[in-house]
């Protein structure tokens, strides 16, 4: 029987504020090591799960948690955040509180949520298949989402996995897919003055995108929407080799690098049949495709609203507006039903001043504890 640990009530909020004194981002100097030797302590302290450390690169490492029974349920959450930006009105590794809302760095994508599945799991005793998923590198190439999937797949078959990094507003039910890809188009060179001598690999390229955005645009699924290309990169201009660029405006542009970011709505959709277009169209405009380089391939998620309505849970179901690696779990696992919650305000993510409001840390608790009850026990709390 489940049951809910009153006689050690742990504040979700100064939890809140631990993870966001300890910087998360990855670059020099920093990663996720620190916070994820903080959660795996706390993980031993207030719980009585089994906790371990999955090695995943660099010394870095997700947190994975256990009750010994197999595993039913995943609660998942990443440890990570964006690495810091201009803007910031007060220090983002210093939480301060304003008119009930924390700000720092992580407050909403996903420090405050990653505080209500622990304070959660604390609360509730004697599960019979809980899992959590304490993962790095979400906000880079999803390096422990790879590495837990590749040490987990065919080892547990869970029913259910929610992952924390939603909205407070919304029950996530799905995503589109995420294609990165860069390429370079060689044109030909020539004199600014005669257009006609050469091919301008610049213009071309972005024909070919504005042609290939157009075609992904009548891609359409009915709960995820249109599919969308954005050109994230661009840098062109007359080949003088070693890797350096011209940038006299007398000279037509013969080499150009793209970086598309792609959001697929329907499986048909993937690197492959991307770089198939790209290629037919730079044949057609004359011009050499090169050095095509894919970062990530990574299909669409839908979860029927229906496969979750024994959760009873009372936020509108939505698709998310961004790829959300659930998606990687939803295929590796049998795409049994996948859902994403949250305290955190999704239009905030990623954003200088972020902050999660104060209430929503509670309610995520409760309703983490909810799910915890309901899926591996039956009961309700």
């Amino acid at each position: 029987m489940a049951t809910t640990n009153g006689g050690n009530v742990i504040n979700t909020l100064a939890l809140t504020k631990q993870l966001i004194s300890i910087p998360s981002w990855v670059g020099p100097g920093c990663d996720e090591i620190k916070i994820g030797k903080f959660i795996y302590d706390w993980l031993r302290t207030n719980t009585t799960l089994t906790v371990i450390k999955q090695p995943v690169k660099d010394g870095r490492f997700n947190v994975i948690a256990t009750d010994g029974s197999p595993a039913r349920i995943i609660l998942a959450g990443h440890i990570d955040t964006v690495e810091p930006r201009a803007g910031w009105l007060t220090d983002p590794f210093t939480p301060t509180i304003t008119n009930n809302r924390l700000y720092g760095l992580g407050a909403t994508d996903m420090k405050g949520s990653l505080a209500s599945m622990l304070t959660a799991v604390s609360e509730v005793k004697n599960t019979q298949g809980l899992m959590i998923l304490c993962y790095i590198d979400e906000e880079y190439d999803f390096a422990g989402m790879r590495k837990f999937i590749q040490d987990y797949r065919g080892k547990i078959k869970p029913e259910l996995i929610v992952s924390l990094d939603g909205s407070a507003d919304q029950i996530g039910i799905g995503c589109r897919g995420l294609i990165e890809l860069s390429f370079k188009i060689r044109g030909v060179s020539g004199h600014a003055g005669r257009p006609s001598a050469g091919k301008n690999a610049i213009q071309i390229g972005n024909q070919i995108i504005n042609l290939l955005t157009l075609s992904l645009s009548k891609v359409i699924d009915p709960i995820l929407g249109s599919s969308t290309c954005n050109l994230a990169y661009i840098q062109g201009g007359l080949d003088l080799g070693g890797g350096n660029l011209g940038r006299q405006g007398n000279n037509i542009a013969d080499l150009a690098e793209f970086v598309l970011d792609i959001r697929t709505s329907k499986s048909k959709v993937n690197a492959d049949s991307i770089i198939k277009q790209i290629s037919g169209l730079a044949e057609r405009f004359g011009v050499q495709l090169e050095d095509i380089q894919v970062r990530h391939n990574l299909g669409s998620w839908v979860t029927n609203p229906k496969d979750l309505i024994e959760l009873n849970l009372t936020a509108k179901f939505e698709p998310s507006l961004g790829y959300i690696d659930t998606q990687m779990l939803w295929e590796a696992f049998g795409k049994v039903p996948c859902c994403t919650i949250g305290a955190g305000n999704l239009a905030l993510a990623h954003t200088p001043n972020e902050y999660v409001e104060l209430a929503e840390l509670n309610r995520t608790q409760k309703l983490v504890e909810r799910i915890i009850n309901q899926s591996v026990t039956g009961e309700t709390i």
